[in-house]
């Protein structure tokens, strides 16, 4: 994505990329650290508890083999729709999500722009779903590789042609939909939350086509803006800032 963003990018970077790419990969590898000293024993444990006990839907449906794993993928992406609405809609949720939308610019580096807080909230509620659906191993790996790919993917800053998005958009989230996600303009905000999929937000009424690219033009929040974005210490602390 890196390569194809230097030579087509769809948006002029005002930002020095070799900048971007070292603060947004030293905060992905921070928090990979992270989360597998806090979540791998959780998370394992919930996975082996529903394999052994035969818990949830995919154990109550009989879900087996390869449509276990489809079934799974399209459910966790289901669930993960509904967590990004609730990190917009939930001000405590807000606080810790926001630091992923203080992006002035959108590439495919700010797939990694996420607060530790922010996922370890997911994380916590990931457990939750796998007690619910009961995956196997095999389809939530499926999962978070479709989920990694598709977010590197829409959030790229690739020049791709809107006719050819529009048709892409109909199945997958393109980089067009989730570059009106991230927008300022009045009609995109609060729209576009699919992660793989695109119909959850046409099955839920949260879709905007951004038709006009003076929708995409200015990205990120009204508050902050400026260098402080792009520094470690302020985007530790935004989830305690009063704005």
């Amino acid at each position: 994505m890196l390569y194809f963003e230097r030579y087509s990018p769809y948006a002029r970077s005002e930002q020095r990329k070799s900048f971007r790419i070292a603060f947004h990969l030293g905060i992905s590898i921070a928090n990979s650290i992270v989360l597998y000293l806090v979540l791998t024993r959780p998370l394992s444990a919930a996975l082996q508890f529903t394999q052994t006990y035969r818990m949830g839907f995919t154990h109550l449906l009989g879900l087996r083999g390869g449509f276990e794993v489809v079934s799974t993928v399209v459910a966790f992406d289901l669930w993960d729709y509904w967590m990004h609405r609730a990190f917009h809609k939930i001000g405590f949720m807000w606080r810790f999500h926001k630091a992923h939308h203080t992006d002035m610019e959108i590439d495919v580096t700010t797939a990694a722009r996420f607060h530790i807080g922010e996922l370890i909230l997911s994380g916590i509620s990931k457990c939750f779903m796998i007690l619910l659906w009961g995956p196997t191993l095999w389809g939530l790996v499926a999962f978070d590789v479709f989920l990694n790919i598709a977010s590197q993917f829409h959030h790229s800053n690739l020049k791709i042609p809107f006719g050819l998005q529009d048709r892409i958009e109909r199945i997958i989230v393109t980089p067009r939909m989730h570059r009106c996600h991230h927008a300022l303009h009045t009609h995109c905000f609060n729209t576009n939350f699919s992660a793989i999929l695109s119909f959850w937000d046409r099955l839920f009424r949260s879709y905007h086509w951004a038709r006009e690219a003076l929708e995409l033009e200015i990205i990120g929040l009204f508050k902050p803006r400026g260098q402080e974005t792009m520094e470690l210490g302020p985007f530790l602390k935004s989830p305690f800032d009063k704005g």
